[in-house]
């Protein structure tokens, strides 16, 4: 019996225990579904976290100032000018960019309306190794600084919020606290980082206009550098570390300042997002051998059902090698029908999943090419043996056979 005979007649001896084929297949459609899913749900959000990366700046060090592992606002011992400085000449030819910042939670107000939102105090390096794109003026130069000039540079939900349809409200004027500033710069809209804090929500003034004229004080607790390439990353840390420790003459192992990358924490987000997908993948497998079995013991009983069909055959010249393939292939048949049909609801499934979170749908051809050589493995691994015992059935005694 040719090859597409021996399909046409599986499908027929299939379909004539239909709910029984169905629910036979139910394990590889399960297991299939979830394989889809979770890949497609674990690469979304790994662009999502890729693309967050991005707006914050990958090559970005973050220098921060206080004991982590102590956690305490009096363990906190603040960056000085000289901080900034010695880190300037001595680690500078690894860095495109230093910028020394200071924040405060501050109510903005127009002549119309008010607004909370945090103001940072900053040099004009900060745009650099943030790689940041202007909408409309400027970013702070070091003449605002130089000058403690009253200026500003806004970001886009502040614009939105205190200027409303208003595209560019350059030369226009908010007052934080008693002092009045002019808008000399809009940025363009970065979004949210990846941690969900949007990064268009703040004003950014000289760093002397806010120690001198807002907060009356010099509390720097936070450093950011920009480092030339991501392969000097861990050589400016060390660097960093090093410059530190002899300004603040620390001891050793006791810093009060943490120095880290932002591809720290990607990382730490992909080992997270990739032990989840191995989690889910076992529970998958789990559910494909569910299946695997259930094919196999369906195929038993479809043996003994069609034993005297299969003594038919023999005797008008079907082989045992026939036999073995008429039910090898129904086995198969079986399990990419439910493979065909676990892709089908893993992709629906992985929309659904990308639509409620808010990431990128990726389900990737690989994971569907893998999920089809799965479920063909599963039908050809669980239906031998009942394809190999019902082509070893003696003829005689499978015609005898009531």
């Amino acid at each position: 019996m040719g090859f597409l005979a021996a399909v046409r007649v599986a499908f027929g001896a299939l379909l004539v225990h239909k709910g029984r084929s169905v629910l036979t297949s139910l394990g590889i459609v399960i297991g299939i579904a979830a394989v889809i899913a979770m890949v497609s749900a674990g690469n979304g959000v790994q662009r999502k976290l890729d693309e967050g990366m991005a707006t914050v700046g990958r090559n970005l060090v973050l220098i921060r100032a206080g004991n982590r592992t102590r956690g305490t606002v009096a363990d906190t011992t603040y960056f000085t000018k000289d901080d900034a400085a010695a880190i300037r000449k001595q680690v500078g030819p690894l860095l495109n960019g230093l910028a020394e910042v200071q924040l405060t939670q501050r109510q903005v107000t127009t002549k119309s309306t008010h607004w909370s939102t945090i103001v940072c105090g900053t040099t004009p390096e900060l745009g650099i190794v943030r790689e940041w794109k202007i909408h409309s003026g400027r970013f702070i130069t070091p003449d605002d600084v130089s000058r403690i000039d009253p200026v500003c540079v806004i970001g886009n939900t502040v614009r939105k919020e205190l200027f409303g349809d208003v595209v560019d409200p350059l030369g226009q004027t908010l007052r934080i606290d008693r002092l009045q500033l002019r808008i000399v710069g809009v940025l363009a809209p970065k979004g949210r980082d990846p941690v969900g804090t949007d990064q268009d929500d703040e004003i950014f003034v000289p760093i002397s206009t806010l120690q001198r004229k807002i907060v009356g004080e010099e509390k720097v607790a936070l450093i950011i550098a920009g480092v030339r390439s991501e392969a000097l990353t861990h050589r400016a840390i060390d660097r960093i570390k090093s410059v530190l420790s002899q300004t603040h003459k620390v001891k050793a192992g006791s810093p009060d300042f943490d120095v880290s990358s932002v591809e720290e924490m990607a990382d730490l987000g992909r080992t997270v997002t990739t032990t989840v997908g191995m989690l889910i993948a076992v529970i998958a497998s789990l559910s494909l051998l569910v299946g695997g079995i259930g094919i196999m013991n369906i195929m038993l009983v479809s043996v003994t059902e069609r034993t005297r069909e299969i003594g038919l055959r023999m005797a008008v010249g079907a082989t045992s090698a026939d036999v073995l393939a008429q039910f090898l292939i129904e086995a198969v048949i079986l399990a990419m029908a439910g493979g065909l049909l676990g892709i089908t609801l893993g992709v629906a499934a992985a929309a659904a999943l990308a639509a409620g979170a808010g990431w990128p749908m990726v389900v990737s051809p690989f994971a569907v090419l893998l999920a089809c050589g799965v479920s063909g493995a599963v039908g050809i691994f669980f239906g031998f043996y009942p394809a190999w015992k019902a082509s070893r059935l003696d003829p005689i005694d499978a015609l005898r056979y009531e």
